[in-house]
């Protein structure tokens, strides 16, 4: 019995310094991990966000010809006066031309109705 309860003992000891060493091993391993999934997480992000900026510089130029009341309406928006004095706000919102509003943009609406369709 005497062997026995050496052996015994051996094995504990064997035991204690295996496990000793398990510890340190599994906390550089979570670590790496967390490292490795962190720098997962950042590339991803980074693709997304280039992904985001391509869509938003991949503008769709508006090739239509513009029509001699939109020169001219645009004409007239430039010489809206730069000053922020009251009395001038007022005389340009009086200058702006708002009729026939409602029908450009019935206009504009029907087009995409039958662009949809």
């Amino acid at each position: 019995m005497n062997d026995d309860t050496q052996n015994t003992g051996a094995q504990k000891i064997f035991s204690d310094e295996h496990n000793a060493h398990v510890g340190p091993i599994l906390g550089v391993l979570v670590i790496v991990l967390a490292l490795i999934l962190g720098g997962l997480y950042l590339w991803g992000s980074m693709l997304e966000e280039s992904e985001n900026q391509a869509r938003v510089e991949k503008v769709i130029p508006n090739n239509e010809p513009e029509t001699s009341r939109a020169v001219a309406d645009k004409q007239i928006m430039g010489t809206v006066s730069s000053s922020d004095e009251i009395a001038a706000i007022e005389a340009d919102l009086l200058s702006t031309n708002l009729e026939g509003l409602d029908a450009e943009l019935d206009q504009i609406k029907i087009e995409i109705e039958a662009n949809t369709r």
